[in-house]
């Protein structure tokens, strides 16, 4: 449910906000660069009060000299606690909005990273996610919730105005990380009004963020931080490093370029602050992040289907194969293959997680109203499995989701959905395979011989189903 639904508004003009899903994190994060592009309302210093905040942590860094007994680091630690900011309903969370936050693991490989940048002559950042081109785990989901730490007083301040600009009912709460003092350096955490989502696991604040500040990635990121350098430093790159195929620089070479040149990470900076950063268009909504909610909501609504109730073992999969029946009918007969493209001169497919999210946004209504929980992304020991069903404990179901053109198309049945069954003993196993264009439908002919193979051999029962999600086929009134 959207947080306008909850509370039945409707946006007018003076509305900045972004209407966050309340039951599924949106896969986009605060970009710190665009708070930084901010000259009114309540973030105009945001950008300010980030640089100051990192200011003192570089000064307890140079103090502590690397040393982790002494006070300072201890210190240090202390004030890089950033827990996940899970009020945004933002990030990576798969099935719902509690994501895996920030440990004391973070703080000190961000501490390392920050010790390890005053080695390299670096002593302040007036962009703090440099650090992301510096060391490991720093990536848009950990600058997202920095960011929303530091400044969770204004976001607290820009709710509350929302709220009582559309008389929008709160409750009294405690807001972790709710300001910083900036004289003692420490976080407070205080008792304020905000309004509640309802479902959470347990009911917790919801934080509003514009959408100006919203983006997929970080301007600055590794791999924009490669493509420039490729661009730009190229000889370097070639000659003095030996990196002759951008394609075959991985991540921990891409850290090593900017710790050993640290006069390429300052040009870069400077050639992002010389343009502007552009905000994600949730109208557009090229990656297929948002608008899901709303089209398959829309199809729910008017197109009710009954399942018949689950009474025992065999009738799990019986009801996940109905859901999959269910997203088939909306993508082929309902023009829901439409969200699966974007629209432009040449037509390109969506990221395949616009499909898993699609799915997810129509079944999900029936799953609640069977007592069937649905996960997705659930991490099962040999990596995330795209979809979990599971009615008790002994009834469970899983779901592998793969476009017809992904490179590990066969391998997303052969090895993972396969292994994922083995290793958590499930018998049943479904591969839905995304077509989307002409030359891939004997492809996913094949992976249904294949899975039926599969099945034979390991004892499973492992059903592939093709979605034909092409945007060339003829309207129903000429089939």
């Amino acid at each position: 449910m959207l947080f306008s639904e909850l509370f039945g508004i409707k946006k007018i003009k003076a509305d900045d906000w972004f209407d966050p899903i309340l039951t599924v994190d949106t896969k986009l994060f605060i970009d710190p660069f665009l708070l930084f592009q901010c000259k009114e309302g309540f973030f105009v210093n945001s950008h300010t009060k980030i640089i100051v905040f990192f200011q003192r942590a570089f000064e307890l860094a140079a103090k502590s000299g690397g040393n982790t007994f002494s006070l300072s680091y201890n210190k240090l630690l202390s004030i890089l606690s950033f827990p996940e900011a899970s009020e945004l309903c933002l990030g990576f969370a798969g099935s719902d909005t509690d994501g895996a936050g920030s440990g004391p693991g973070f703080s000190i490989n961000i501490a390392s990273v920050m010790i390890d940048s005053i080695g390299l002559g670096i002593r302040d950042m007036v962009h703090f996610e440099e650090m992301s081109l510096l060391g490991k785990g720093i990536g848009r989901d950990r600058i997202s919730d920095i960011a929303a730490n530091i400044l969770k007083r204004e976001l607290i301040d820009y709710t509350l105005e929302i709220c009582k600009r559309h008389k929008i009912p709160t409750q009294r709460v405690r807001v972790r990380n709710s300001d910083f003092n900036f004289e003692y350096l420490r976080w407070e955490s205080n008792i304020v009004e905000l309004p509640i989502n309802p479902f959470t696991e347990r009911p917790r604040p919801i934080l509003l963020v514009p959408e100006k500040v919203l983006r997929h990635l970080s301007t600055i990121n590794s791999e924009d931080f490669l493509t420039w350098a490729w661009e730009n430093e190229n000889f370097t790159l070639r000659n003095d490093l030996n990196f002759e195929v951008k394609s075959k620089i991985r991540k921990e070479d891409i850290i090593n370029i900017a710790r050993n040149n640290p006069s390429f990470v300052e040009k870069y900076v400077e050639f992002n602050e010389g343009r502007d950063s552009i905000p994600y268009d949730l109208e557009k909504d090229i990656y297929g992040f948002y608008k899901w909610y709303e089209q398959s909501k829309k199809f729910r609504d008017s197109f009710p289907f009954i399942i018949n109730p689950i009474t025992g073992e065999q009738d799990l999969p019986g009801f996940v194969e109905a859901l999959l029946r269910i997203f088939e009918t909306f993508i082929i007969d309902n023009s829901g293959y439409k969200l699966l493209w974007n629209e432009g001169i040449v037509k390109k497919p969506k990221i395949e997680e616009a499909s898993q999210l699609l799915f997810l946004g129509v079944v999900k209504h029936y799953c609640y109203a069977n007592n069937i929980d649905i996960s997705r992304e659930v991490d099962i020991g040999r990596g995330p499995v795209d979809f979990k069903f599971t009615e008790g404990f002994q009834h469970r179901v899983l779901l592998e989701v793969k476009r017809a053109s992904n490179s590990k198309f066969y391998d997303g049945l052969q090895k993972q959905l396969l292994q994922y069954l083995k290793g958590e003993g499930i018998t049943h196993g479904f591969y839905m395979v995304i077509v989307q264009k002409d030359d891939e439908l004997d492809k996913a002919e094949r992976i249904k011989q294949l899975a039926e193979k599969i099945s034979e051999d390991n004892g499973a029962k492992v059903k592939a189903f093709i979605i034909d999600a092409r945007d060339n086929k003829p309207s129903a009134s000429k089939l």
